[in-house]
């Protein structure tokens, strides 16, 4: 069997399958102790920044879990320094773990827009690539690398706001200086782009767009400043010869318009029922959509819940187990362990 033939892969192309796939988003991060062992010797961002350790805490979760995919271990704002922004993270709680991000010099103006440069990867982001060789390398043919990016909108909050401060700033610009918004998201949308083209040309063979944020805009807005983006992105991934995954929350109104620009999996968080969705998006597959939140409960609540998901998303081929959102910090590695073999389980039967 060739890794394209990987359960992960057809099921992203609505194939049958031999037990259905399950992977997590931050899969790879702080609740696991091999990675706070790693952020106790270095920075976030040097960690970003280092292919060996990117591999590293890439492939900890498959090894300890047997997800069916990875993820490439990275930041949405990885690619900002080289765009011209100050970007930082702060310390978490305690000084310890990963902060949040601060941007000393947002983009506020049309001449801040302007003077945004669209990233080389090759020269701006080596470490991205090499890291997903080194994934690669380390994976050894077991299962399939997920390359990933941030979305136009989801990164120009932070870009705009100036770290995690909202959308009030962004949301203003859309209304009172749309010229210049849509400066910005062309921009942002050229720079996905090619660093996701990178990472698929390194070796990743599927791709997530994280447009976390997106839920914050009405339809209005979304057919204006941000479906345009998107479908440019989804098309330039698909032209690369792989599955095209949409993240977003609160989008439960807009399914079908998601699906028509061009993914081949829409993620669906966890306050819409799974066979609804399914029934709503027959021609792309979907992923999710246990709330992350019920992991941090009873290990046998945590189970039964993925039952119910299992249940409700039927045998119809093209279903992705996965979260409405990421895995937090405090989630106990037993309760993980205990849905990803919940799923292969009760799949498998």
């Amino acid at each position: 069997m060739t890794l394209q033939d990987h359960r992960f892969l057809r099921a992203c192309r609505r194939q049958s399958v031999d037990r259905l796939p399950v992977w997590m988003m931050r899969q790879a991060g702080r609740y696991l102790p091999s990675y706070r062992a790693v952020r106790e010797k270095v920075g976030f961002l040097e960690l970003c920044r280092s292919p060996e350790l990117i591999a590293k805490v890439t492939v900890a979760p498959i090894d300890e879990f047997g997800f069916d995919a990875a993820i490439l271990f990275s930041d949405i704002l990885v690619h900002l320094p080289a765009m011209g922004l100050d970007l930082s993270f702060e310390k978490g709680e305690k000084g310890k773990g990963d902060g949040g991000p601060k941007i000393a010099n947002p983009v506020r103006t049309r001449a801040d827009v302007d003077a945004l440069t669209i990233p080389d990867p090759g020269k701006d982001l080596p470490y991205v690539r090499d890291g997903v060789r080194a994934i690669r390398t380390a994976l050894a043919g077991r299962v399939p690398l997920i390359g990933f990016v941030g979305g136009p909108f989801t990164v120009a909050s932070y870009a705009v706001e100036g770290g995690s401060q909202g959308f009030t700033r962004l949301k203003t610009m859309l209304y009172a200086e749309p010229r210049t918004a849509h400066a910005l998201f062309e921009k942002l949308t050229r720079a996905a782009i090619v660093q996701i083209e990178a990472q698929i040309a390194a070796g990743a063979e599927a791709a997530q767009i994280f447009e976390s944020w997106l839920g914050e805009l009405d339809r209005y807005d979304l057919e204006e400043f941000s479906f345009p983006y998107l479908a440019r992105i989804a098309e330039a991934v698909r032209k690369a010869g792989v599955p095209v995954i949409f993240f977003g929350t609160g989008m439960g109104g807009h399914l079908e318009k998601i699906a028509g620009l061009g993914f081949d999996v829409v993620s669906i968080d966890w306050r819409m029922p799974i066979d609804e969705a399914r029934a709503r998006l027959p021609d792309v597959a979907v992923q999710g959509n246990l709330d992350s939140i019920v992991l941090l409960g009873p290990r046998e609540v945590a189970v039964e819940r993925t039952r119910r998901i299992l249940q409700a998303a039927g045998p119809k081929p093209g279903y992705i187990f996965n979260l409405g959102h990421g895995l937090t910090p405090s989630t106990p590695t037993e309760n993980v362990k205990a849905v990803v073999d919940a799923v292969h389980d009760i799949s498998w039967k």
